[in-house]
């Protein structure tokens, strides 16, 4: 009885053990699990961390093409200039008395307003006349009237006189006639560019003028500065 009392107690104390192993291996697999989704987490962060980079490129890239609707000023345009050069060209020659002859009108005459524009100044035998087209009836204003125009002689003034006249008026600023024969291309040494300044604004503007065209309102006209 001993022997079968013996027997059944090593066979109670193996059967606990065993099953005390058992239950300690599978904890440490349930751990590892749970460490591999928190990496997992940890990977999905760093994605948007990427995502906002991209935003953040993209953004500076917006700045970079505003810059580009910038336009640069005329640099050849300041108010230290001669003649005024808004909405005008640069040209050298601008009304420049030092290589063109000159013929000068003035609206006001007197005392009686009703003389104002009435006359036309002409450039003795070159078949040009200018008149002023500033209407203005106070003395005080008198150098706001004054139109000068600025040309080189007729070449052949035999060849005046004999195709007629033609005009051009800028309302306003002044009205020029010019005998046809400046707009002759037969006549050889015609320099048909003269120029135009007018006193009636702020700053004294200049006008280039080609005699172009025996028809006179369709000539050449370019507000022009130096």
């Amino acid at each position: 009885m001993k022997t079968i009392f013996m027997l059944l107690m090593i066979l109670l104390l193996n059967s606990c053990g065993v099953d005390t192993s058992s239950s300690t291996k599978t904890t440490a697999p349930v751990d590892v699990i749970d460490q591999n989704s928190i990496d997992g987490g940890e990977v999905t962060n760093s994605t948007e961390d990427t995502t906002d980079s991209t935003e953040d490129t993209t953004d500076s890239t917006n700045v970079t093409d505003s810059t580009d609707t910038i336009n640069p000023s005329d640099a050849n345009c300041s108010e230290d200039l001669v003649y005024e050069c808004g909405d005008a060209s640069y040209d050298t020659d601008s009304c420049s008395a030092l290589t063109y002859k000159t013929v000068s009108d003035a609206s006001y005459y007197g005392t009686d307003p009703a003389e104002n524009g009435s006359d036309f100044r002409s450039a003795e035998g070159e078949g040009l006349s200018i008149r002023s087209e500033y209407l203005e009836g106070n003395s005080a204003d008198l150098y706001k009237t004054w139109v000068t125009l600025y040309y080189k002689s007729f070449p052949d003034t035999t060849s005046l006189g004999l195709q007629g006249y033609t005009s051009y008026i800028k309302s306003g600023y002044f009205f020029l006639t010019y005998d046809i024969a400046w707009s002759d291309t037969s006549i050889e040494g015609v320099d048909r560019t003269m120029y135009v300044r007018t006193n009636k604004d702020d700053k004294p503007s200049c006008y280039r003028l080609i005699l172009n065209t025996i028809d006179g309102t369709q000539i050449s006209i370019q507000k022009v500065y130096r």
